[in-house]
């Protein structure tokens, strides 16, 4: 029989996609708590009473409902998937499951420390008291007053009102310097500004589509809501015949999501716009796009006239003349024929949808990529339709009383920001986290006195990652609310431990790519295990020490009293209900309304605690008449807010293109391309993994201290190299110490590092184990926008 390498890598990608969805992970985390019974930090309930209460998982932005099984009510021992909650069904994921083992660890800060020595050294942060720690903030706040916009916050959180209390509390001192750690939501926000008027991430109707072209989002390997996303993939599979949902997968990699796809084109690296744009060349060529969307609710698909009467090419010109399939095929790699049927299925198929973003959708991606897809969406009348995309949905929280502003904060938020973001050279706004560290060295435009960081660890998570050590360098005062010992944690002066998500109210407010509004509830289910404190209350305290009107801007007793409040605009609105009951599937009901199963905000406050969710169907799908809020009150092709926000340029500025990227490095020194990947049991985000987790690895991606690459054997053979060999990876900006792991899923030319490991921080148990990617990957910023991506960085390799 011959094995041909998409055979290969359907058996090898296949296996690992086969045991992460199925019972092997768990059966080999029951091993792992065998092989774990020595830790003096394992929690060892006395028997009693079992009970099982409900909250919102906080690991990941996800959301997910979760059981915690309790002994005495005091002691967790178990986490589970929650049936009610109808966006994981019950399901759970590796992170999840393992979310007792970072509660009871031991990389937990117990008290507040402050650095009494050198900032990173461990060893001379010492003990404080919560007194003498929030003293000694506004202490500092007070002094740095008088030039307010020198304070920054920088999130790890995208959403929800723990954040939003960050972001307020900087509004009410004077400072416009809110940050948070890049997403593919930004590039999606403004693309759909652009073109349709509203700044929102897009929802994705997964579980009604019969068809999904995925431009590189890992839709079943931590996309979006991981658990909800393993739910649609479960339904599409249980489907047959005509309603049978077909996943192709366009990626370099062979990735989990790629094994499961019906089809997978590898494309050649950073080419995914233009193969988009090379099926719209044949849906509009053909013309199979659907017509009454297109004539009715678009604008610039035709060449057009503006009111100065100058003529503008329109997309549909520009597709006939650019994105033939014979060039496009030239630039990806993939057969004019496929890109021809490809095409015709995505067209003909109803309903069907395209999602772009790459791996788990932690890096900013870029706007004219994003542009590409949801034009797409838009060629085959997805837009707003059961079965496509639509807006993120949020829940009708309740304001908060507006902020109050004196003279200095009214001065201060008049400050250009940091990050250069709504200035002249980026007029588009967003958060420019990369702008922000390079501006910080240079003092520009003024300096960064102190920076708070909540909840994210940019020391370890930020491609090139010295560019925000250095910035470090400059800023006089780092303080982190944190409960881990993290990278970034370590590297300040003073630190503010956090409850875990099982010792605090915090809430999760809608989901990335959700298609109704979803606001889930975490409470504190345990008492704290050490001195910490919920973030909002030492807001609330500092506001109070400072006086004025940031005190005046929270009223609040504490963070609890603050979140009820916000409750109440759930309890108002005509339609939701409290999730009490399994198999609930919101996606059948869009645009319903939903009976209110509450009588009351105190009502649905104690209902919230008890089941952990609310939701709410009836917003989901706007009206195509009313939906767009661009200059031309239509879906816009051509990007009319570009030209309204003063970029400048020729036609194509303003419409979906493909840009070759300009990596750094030239070809001859650098000769292979160094892309990341991303696997959800290596977390890489503000945590670091588990020992549970860990334990998953296989010997092939973490053996001892070595973490591996992957690599084609062509490539291997090219320089003398073979299975297991330690190698050196080299780029621009750095090296890192590997080990080779040769497979038919990775592209030749190609090497693929997993994110995620490396970590100097946290505990023993994670400390020291492979490499971190990020101190190679180089990041590319985005003219137009500034945003920021790193999917790929040109590399040299040679034997360790």
């Amino acid at each position: 029989m011959k094995v041909d390498r998409r055979a290969f890598v359907k058996l090898i990608a296949g296996g690992i996609g086969g045991t992460l969805l199925s019972p092997l992970p768990w059966k080999l985390a029951d091993d792992s708590a065998i092989w774990s019974q020595n830790w003096s930090w394992r929690p060892s309930p006395e028997r009693g009473e079992a009970t099982m209460v409900n909250t919102v998982c906080q690991l990941c932005p996800g959301g997910c409902g979760i059981r915690v099984r309790l002994i005495n009510g005091k002691r967790a021992v178990r986490l589970d998937g929650n049936p009610n909650n109808p966006l994981n069904q019950g399901g759970i994921c590796p992170l999840g499951a393992t979310g007792l083992q970072y509660h009871y660890g031991i990389s937990r800060i117990e008290s507040p420390l402050k650095q009494k020595g050198t900032r990173g050294e461990v060893k001379t942060l010492e003990p404080i008291t919560w007194d003498e720690a929030v003293a000694l903030l506004a202490a500092k706040l007070k002094s740095l007053r008088a030039q307010p916009q020198g304070l920054v916050c920088l999130s790890g959180k995208q959403n929800g009102t723990v954040s939003e209390f960050f972001s307020r509390f900087l509004e009410a001192y004077g400072s416009p310097n809110y940050l948070t750690m890049p997403a593919a939501a930004q590039a999606e926000s403004l693309g759909v500004f652009l073109s349709q008027g509203v700044r929102t991430p897009l929802s994705y109707d997964f579980e009604n589509a019969r068809m999904i072209l995925s431009f590189g989002a890992d839709l079943i390997e931590g996309w979006g809501a991981p658990c909800r996303m393993m739910s649609a993939f479960r339904l599409w599979r249980s489907k047959s015949g005509s309603q049978k949902t077909r996943l192709v997968q366009i990626e370099t990699r062979g990735s989990l999501t790629a094994s499961q796809a019906d089809e997978w084109l590898a494309v050649a690296p950073g080419t995914e716009a233009a193969l988009a744009l090379g099926l719209a060349h044949v849906i509009v060529r053909e013309k199979i796009y659907d017509r009454a969307f297109v004539d009715n609710y678009t604008h610039g698909f035709d060449d057009w006239t503006d009111s100065q009467g100058r003529r503008h090419q329109g997309f549909k010109s520009m597709l006939l003349e650019e994105y033939t399939p014979a060039r496009v095929a030239e630039i990806t790699g993939v057969q004019q024929e496929k890109i021809v049927e490809l095409a015709r299925n995505f067209a003909l198929t109803k309903p069907a949808l395209a999602v772009s973003g790459r791996g788990q959708g932690k890096m900013d991606g870029s706007l004219y990529e994003f542009l590409a897809v949801l034009s797409l969406n838009a060629l085959v009348g997805s837009v707003h339709r059961p079965g496509g995309v639509s807006w993120a949905v949020t829940p009708p929280l309740a304001p908060w009383p507006k902020v109050v502003q004196d003279s200095t904060s009214r001065n201060g938020l008049r400050s250009e920001r940091l990050d250069g973001s709504g200035g002249p050279d980026l007029p588009l706004g967003g958060h420019l986290l990369y702008n922000f560290l390079e501006n910080v060295p240079k003092g520009k435009p003024y300096p960064t006195k102190m920076l708070w960081v909540y909840e994210a660890n940019p020391a370890h998570d930020l491609a090139d990652v010295n560019l925000f050590v250095k910035a470090l360098e400059k800023i006089d005062t780092v303080v982190s609310f944190s409960s881990f010992m993290d990278e970034t944690t370590v590297m300040a002066d003073l630190i503010l431990p956090a409850p875990t998500f099982l010792e605090r109210f915090e809430d999760v407010s809608g989901d990335r790519g959700l298609q109704y509004a979803y606001f889930g509830l975490s409470r504190p289910v345990l008492q704290p295990r050490f001195e910490c404190r919920h973030p909002g209350d030492v807001l609330i305290k500092l506001a109070k020490m400072l006086g004025g009107s940031v005190a005046a801007s929270f009223p609040w007793d504490n963070y609890e009293e603050a979140l009820q409040a916000r409750i109440q605009g759930l309890a108002a609105a005509p339609s939701g209900r409290v999730a009490d009951e399994p198999g609930l599937q919101p996606w059948s009901h869009l645009g319903e309304r939903l009976a209110p199963n509450y009588g009351s905000a105190d009502e649905l406050w104690e209902m919230l605690q008890e089941h952990g969710c609310w939701y709410d169907t009836s917003q989901s799908m706007p009206s195509l008449s009313s939906a767009f809020k661009t200059p031309s009150g239509k879906f816009e092709f051509y990007c009319q807010a570009l030209k309204e926000a003063g970029v400048t340029g020729s036609d194509s500025t303003y419409l979906p293109h493909y840009q070759p990227a300009d990596l750094p490095g030239g070809k001859e020194e650098y000769p292979y391309l160094l892309m990341p990947y991303e696997v959800m049991i290596i977390e890489n985000g503000p945590l670091a993994n588990q020992p549970f987790m860990t334990k998953m690895l296989f010997d092939f991606e973490l053996k001892g201290r070595d973490s591996f690459v992957e690599i084609n054997p062509k490539t291997a053979k090219e320089v003398g190299l073979r299975e297991g060999d330690r190698v050196e990876l080299t780029t621009a900006i750095g090296s890192v110490k590997v080990r080779l792991h040769l497979t038919e899923s990775a592209r030749p030319g190609v090497i693929f590092i997993p994110l995620g490991l490396g970590h100097s921080a946290f505990d023993r148990y994670i400390r020291g184990k492979g490499a971190n990617a990020n101190e190679v990957l180089a990041v590319l910023q985005e003219p137009l926008t500034g945003l920021a991506s790193w999917w790929g960085t040109p590399v040299k390799i040679s034997r360790a």
